[in-house]
């Protein structure tokens, strides 16, 4: 099977399972306002819970709580966020800290090459906070093999269900990288083969400096990952998707709005492979309209920019044939 041909077969979805059967009584309705309020509080009091299981659990196995300086920290061998101080839950977590204190230990190993440092296996979030606080971290301390670490970042990752499906598919890529094998993969993100083939096939199609413009996107799941992955298959759509995201008015949005505005453009893209593109300036003001037919490609400059921007083009382009030329290595005819 070619190569394209597998990575499709991975990314193609699975049938849904999980359908409601419509002829269920339908619950009361209820306002969007309570739903909201409901939905926090929810995701308060499990968050509180999940605190307190992982807490008793390391209780329960005899780790003793200790204060360490936070710049006597290194973060794990494997990374699994992409911003992890770059997002509002990041900013709540630092008050809540300055306010109440750190709740929850981090667990740390002793660092395997440098004498009283230590190695994080996770609670990054937390060491960053304390850094920012200029306090100590509470921490346990555990000898454990790299294995044992990153099983213990992905498991606590898992239950605390605080990373997107893109940092949780770097994950994997990352371990994967590190030589760990497919059962070890497994046991970190706590899912089975299937979901880790998926995984490690997203991180591969999707090129990372696409990834690193978008950001984690949390608000897009699996599917929405995969779909993005396949619109990705050639140079030309990582192309298109890398000139949208470098736009400054797209640099301005959110991460979640990054990824909706890249999965249009690349479906608008692939249902009119003949679009006109058009090129905007740090102003987010289009410049120059890109038309393409067939092999043929048209600039138009908006007149607005004709005696600045036009002017100037004409005036490097020469240049610019030149050093094309010289860099394919087919240096013109002198005339």
């Amino acid at each position: 099977m070619r190569r394209k041909e597998l990575v499709s077969a991975l990314l193609k979805p699975e049938p849904n399972t999980n359908e409601i059967d419509t002829a269920l009584p339908k619950a009361p309705r209820v306002t969007a306002g309570s739903v909201r309020a409901m939905g926090l509080e929810l995701d308060h009091l499990t968050q509180e819970a999940e605190q307190a299981d992982i807490l008793r659990e390391q209780l329960a196995s005899g780790s003793a709580v200790v204060e360490l300086d936070p710049e006597c920290l290194e973060q794990s061998f494997i990374s699994d966020r992409l911003a992890p101080t770059d997002d509002p839950q990041y900013r709540q977590l630092v008050e809540t800290i300055r306010t109440h204190g750190q709740q929850l230990p981090i667990l740390v190993r002793p660092h395997p090459k440098k004498s009283s440092f230590y190695q994080i296996a996770y609670g990054h979030r937390r060491w960053h906070a304390a850094r920012e606080l200029a306090i100590k971290v509470r921490a346990i301390v555990r000898d454990l093999s790299d294995t044992e670490l990153v099983v213990a970042q992905g498991k606590e990752n898992s239950q605390r269900r605080n990373l997107s499906f893109i940092e949780r598919a770097l994950f994997a890529a990352s371990l994967h990288t590190a030589g760990f094998e497919r059962s070890t993969i497994n046991a970190a993100l706590a899912v089975q083969t299937a979901e880790t083939s998926r995984l490690l096939a997203v991180a591969a199609a999707v090129p990372a400096p696409i990834i690193k413009a978008i950001g984690p996107a949390p608000k897009a799941g699996r599917t929405r990952w995969m779909e993005l992955a396949e619109h990705l298959q050639t140079k030309e759509a990582e192309r298109i998707a890398l000139r949208r995201l470098e736009q400054p008015s797209v640099k301005r949005l959110g991460t979640d709005a990054r990824f909706e505005t890249v999965i249009a453009t690349l479906r608008a893209a692939a249902a009119n492979p003949n679009r006109d593109e058009l090129i905007t300036n740090t102003r987010g003001e289009p410049v120059v309209r890109v038309t393409r037919s067939g092999p043929s490609l048209k600039l138009l400059v908006d007149g607005r920019f004709t005696r600045g921007f036009g002017a100037y083009l004409l005036g490097t382009l020469p240049e610019l044939v030149r050093r094309f030329d010289e860099e394919a290595g087919k240096p013109r005819d002198s005339e």
